[in-house]
């Protein structure tokens, strides 16, 4: 992967260091950026190197955000709840992890005078149940979820501080990511091509709830670590919402069908896919069908998708290979 070479004089701040994207994110700035901040709520071992530093903190806190602001020139900001049924379990936890943190990092921002580049994770849920397809970022917003509804109202949050001159922020829509990383996702909700993938190189077969022909938009973590990296440095770009996705509709039996095909060529051994009932209290967003119109990104960071489901699966199913 090219890095931009602006990250070279860079001191770059990861919230959710030690994560699945984080920890992809800083093993590729590894000896390209200034320094690496790696913050994370549990001191989780990372593979050391004299440009990265684990920075133990919680994001709740203001006086993170204080420390951050003072150090980082660019935040990667991607802490926070990732589960759509903890936030409905605990919303005022979720609104804790992912909305609390935006108030501490505009009132650092405002402190320290500081405007760092911020790039915030978000998801492709904000719209809700959709029923055009390709979304574009021009469509409504419209969460179905307390999970979506707290990201939403974090962008909404960042774009009124961006407005106000206070940051530089740049929100990014991710859709269904999958891939190797050396982090790992901490919702079970998440991350499920990768499961599954583990699952069928042990043999198992895999179950998909109901006909399993939701279309779902799948996205290679390499392809996602560069949207980061191209919204950290490119101008032109504060305060918009981009979609990082595929731009290709595939449905999730087709999905879980290359795992087991790629699986079989691996291994010799067939796993067969069942269907199951859907399980008592999933949420409907798990029934959407979604893919993104990727114009957007695109045109504003010349970014497109390099890595394609096939190649991706692939991938995916070679690095997961003797690890299962």
């Amino acid at each position: 992967m090219n890095i931009p070479a602006e990250y070279s004089g860079k001191t770059v701040a990861i919230t959710g260091g030690c994560g699945y994207i984080g920890t992809a994110l800083a093993e590729t700035l590894k000896g390209h950026a200034k320094k690496t901040l790696c913050i994370s709520r549990r001191a989780l071992p990372l593979p050391g190197n004299s440009d990265r530093e684990i920075f133990e903190a919680d994001i709740r806190t203001s006086s993170c955000w204080e420390n951050i602001v003072r150090r980082a020139d660019i935040i990667f900001h991607l802490a926070g709840n990732t589960s759509v049924y903890a936030a409905a379990h605990d919303p005022a936890e979720s609104l804790n992890s992912t909305v609390l943190p935006i108030n501490h990092l505009i009132a650092a921002g405002q402190a320290t005078g500081r405007r760092p580049r911020v790039v915030f994770a978000s998801t492709a849920t904000v719209h809700g149940l959709t029923d055009k397809l390709p979304v574009s970022e021009s469509d409504p917003a419209n969460p179905t979820t307390l999970y979506d509804l707290h990201k939403l109202f974090a962008e909404m949050q960042m774009t009124l501080a961006t407005k106000q001159g206070i940051l530089a922020s740049v929100a990014l829509r991710l859709a269904n990511v999958y891939g190797p990383s050396l982090g790992s996702s901490a919702s079970e909700d998440r991350g499920i091509l990768n499961k599954i993938a583990r699952m069928a190189l042990q043999g198992k077969n895999l179950q998909i709830y109901g006909h399993g022909n939701y279309l779902r938009d799948y996205i290679y973590i390499d392809d996602v670590v560069r949207a980061f990296l191209l919204a950290g440095i490119t101008g032109g770009v504060d305060g918009q919402n981009l979609f990082v996705a595929s731009g290709v509709g595939i449905t999730v039996k087709q999905a879980f069908q290359l795992v087991a095909d790629h699986a079989a060529k691996v291994t010799g051994r067939k796993v067969l896919i069942e269907h199951v009932d859907w399980p008592a209290g999933a949420d409907p967003i798990e029934r959407r069908n979604f893919f993104a119109d990727i114009t957007g990104i695109s045109d504003k960071l010349n970014w497109m998708p390099e890595v394609d489901m096939k190649n991706g699966i692939r991938r995916l199913i070679e690095a997961n290979n003797g690890t299962n």
